[in-house]
């Protein structure tokens, strides 16, 4: 760890991390580097189930309300709809082979393929669980890829364009 902290000062990293305006700054001069750098990282962090939020927060802070919110979405939108396809090419037939025989599994594909869209528009837009985990929850279910993409689009942009705005005025101020 020490280790790491050394090698963060010597490269410069410490500095950026402390001093916002700096990173603000490199990321500006990096132009569309900087938007593909702080894309790929979302997408990854999704990937990996570290929360959203956290990366629509950085996401204003860095670069705005508008580019912020522009970037996040984009990089959002990418990266529920790949664990989405991770989730159902690596997972679904798994599961079907080893409980789509149960009662259980048997009533929740009826309801989904029947109400599917409803039923991610409310777990969407009420917060109890955690949009990475419904990514490859719904990659395992019988809703179709396009409808996911799309609901899960048009119902993130609230919070995100909020969190993004917000997140850039603490950014301004402090």
């Amino acid at each position: 760890m020490a280790t790491l902290a050394v090698i963060s000062h010597a490269v410069g990293l410490h500095d950026l991390l402390t001093h916002l305006h700096l990173l603000q700054d490199t990321l500006r001069h990096q132009g569309a580097w900087g938007y593909l750098v702080y894309a790929a990282l979302f997408i990854i962090a999704t990937l990996c189930l570290i929360p959203g939020s956290l990366l629509v927060i950085a996401g204003g802070m860095l670069f705005g309300p508008l580019t912020g919110s522009l970037l996040s979405f984009t990089a959002a939108t990418l990266a529920s709809s790949l664990s989405f396809l991770i989730a159902r090419w690596l997972g679904r037939d798994l599961l079907q082979r080893y409980v789509g025989h149960t009662t259980v599994f048997q009533a929740i594909e009826r309801g989904i393929a029947h109400s599917g869209c409803d039923f991610l528009i409310l777990t969407r837009l009420v917060p109890l669980f955690p949009y990475n985990i419904q990514n490859y929850a719904y990659g395992l279910t019988a809703i179709r890829f396009w409808p996911f993409t799309l609901i899960s689009a048009v119902t993130t942009l609230p919070g995100l364009v909020t969190y993004s705005v917000m997140a850039s005025e603490l950014a301004r101020e402090g």
